[in-house]
């Protein structure tokens, strides 16, 4: 069969790191074989489900460019992609087991389930549903549902079995049935269970490998039976459990952890390239042959490999994550580096003297920064915000001294002669300083750098110089001067 993966989240929340993984996977997968990658919204959670949580799921899925075969916006063969557009398919087979003594009836409130639960609980033992209403007389679920008691259905799990199964990343996993209860499938409402619906839109879909997080190894057992149950047979699934993802604590990444940002739409405004965010969560669990940690999406999928998924939890390392958005965003033209971070930029045109010394300006970052909204700070910090009022302590002596004062006199005088500082005259201009004052390295350098930016670091000395402009650094010059006398 052709290989079929799905990404099946549910709107109650936005777009997690967790959940892009798990597409990221799976798309990996089906794309690997040469496959079909699918995506479905299981919103029967419908007490839970967010304004905007589709949305935000597609969009960002489209962002990452992992692009769904099939999905609610572009519909396939198997529709609907939408759970609660097919109430009437789950209740329909819902009622097939009830005839084929395969589910039952479940009259039991919630204040009598809990009761049951406190009582195992306190008798030690695993809560799971005691079976009372297994046991009821057809008479007397006849006279219930005529007089419209609500009605859940329940699966009526085998006894005495072990259900196996060869997992894609664990290995062989087995859990006997007397460890499981019997799930509710369909609640009184109509609506389907996860446990049951699922199983219903991976065999309507054709579904053949479902690589997921850990916390499904328990949802893994109930699923195979309920297919079996339900004649399913000739479908066979690879199932695959993704190991958890934990920040640098080694707690989970929770969307209650605020140690990390948790969701793909915050890295998307922080400005971190798309290809990026995708190379980067391909390392979340799973390593190429060669160990290569800048892959793209097309060697990624070359690569992928379930051997090489691993168990163990995968550390969420935002330094990688960083290293990684510098590697992509160095690889940009100027041009495209200078159209992508323009959306992020909170300064314009006018804080410089013109769009070329702008662009320049922008385009001096480039090497080091990893997103986009990194370049404001940069910009500001180095080029807006020049006080030569404060000095810092550390520079006072330095400011002071005749070396600096013979530096920056010789500055202004060379400057005079000069209509405007380039890219081709600056480094001329810094080389008669060094002629006439004798001074080079920390001696030559610091004076000219500070007088331009009023920092000791930065940039290349010609470009601080073009940007900065004769006009302002003449200002600079006088307002140090005074100082000095």
């Amino acid at each position: 069969m052709k290989v079929r993966t799905r990404y099946a989240p549910s709107p109650t929340g936005f777009f997690h790191i967790g959940g892009a993984r798990t597409a990221l996977f799976n798309y990996l997968y089906a794309k690997h074989h040469s496959g079909d990658f699918v995506c479905r919204i299981e919103d029967t959670d419908i007490e839970r489900n967010v304004e905007g949580g589709i949305d935000s799921q597609l969009n960002n899925l489209e962002w990452l460019k992992i692009i769904p075969d099939e999905s609610p916006r572009t519909p396939g063969l198997y529709s609907p992609y939408v759970q609660t557009q097919k109430l009437v398919r789950y209740q329909e087979l819902a009622y097939q087991l009830i005839k084929a003594d395969k589910a039952y009836y479940c009259f039991c409130t919630k204040e009598e389930l809990q009761k049951q639960r406190e009582e195992a609980i306190k008798q030690g033992l695993t809560p799971k549903y005691n079976r009372h209403c297994l046991n009821l007389s057809q008479q007397e679920i006849q006279n219930k549902l005529k007089n419209g008691v609500p009605a859940a259905i329940r699966f009526k799990m085998p006894e005495n079995i072990d259900i196996k199964w060869k997992d894609l990343i664990r290995g062989q996993l087995t859990v006997p049935t007397s460890a499981l209860t019997d799930p509710v499938i369909l609640k009184s409402n109509g609506i389907p269970m996860y446990n049951f619906a699922v199983v219903v839109d991976d065999y309507d879909m054709q579904i053949t490998h479902v690589l997921r997080g850990e916390e499904h190894i328990s949802n893994t057992p109930y699923q195979i039976v309920i297919k079996e149950a339900l004649g399913f047979h000739q479908q066979s699934i690879a199932y695959g459990h993704l190991s958890i993802i934990v920040d640098e604590t080694g707690k989970k990444l929770s969307k209650r952890n605020n140690t990390l940002k948790q969701f793909v739409e915050d890295y998307k405004e922080m400005g971190f390239l798309p290809e990026a965010v995708i190379n980067f969560l391909t390392l979340l669990g799973w390593s190429s042959k060669d160990n290569t940690e800048v892959l793209s999406m097309d060697q990624a999928i070359q690569n992928f490999d379930s051997d090489r998924i691993s168990k163990a939890p995968a550390f969420f390392d935002f330094k990688k994550l960083l290293w990684i958005g510098n590697q992509y965003i160095k690889k940009l033209d100027d041009k495209t580096f200078l159209n992508f971070i323009k959306p992020f930029l909170k300064i314009n045109v006018n804080s410089f003297r013109n769009e070329d010394v702008f662009d320049m300006a922008q385009l001096i970052f480039k090497p080091q920064i990893s997103y986009a909204n990194e370049i404001n700070d940069l910009l500001i910090n180095t080029f807006l915000t020049t006080n030569l009022q404060q000095i810092p302590d550390h520079l006072k002596s330095i400011v002071s001294s005749d070396n600096f004062q013979k530096c920056i006199l010789a500055f202004e005088r060379i400057l005079q002669s000069y209509e405007e500082i380039t890219l081709l005259n600056a480094n001329e201009i810094v080389e008669k300083i060094k002629q006439e004052t004798q001074l080079k390295g920390k001696d030559l350098y610091l004076p000219i750098r500070f007088v331009a930016i009023g920092k000791e670091h930065g940039p290349e000395m010609n470009k601080i110089l073009t940007i900065v402009g004769k006009e302002n650094i003449m200002q600079n010059l006088k307002k140090l001067i005074w100082i000095k006398s």
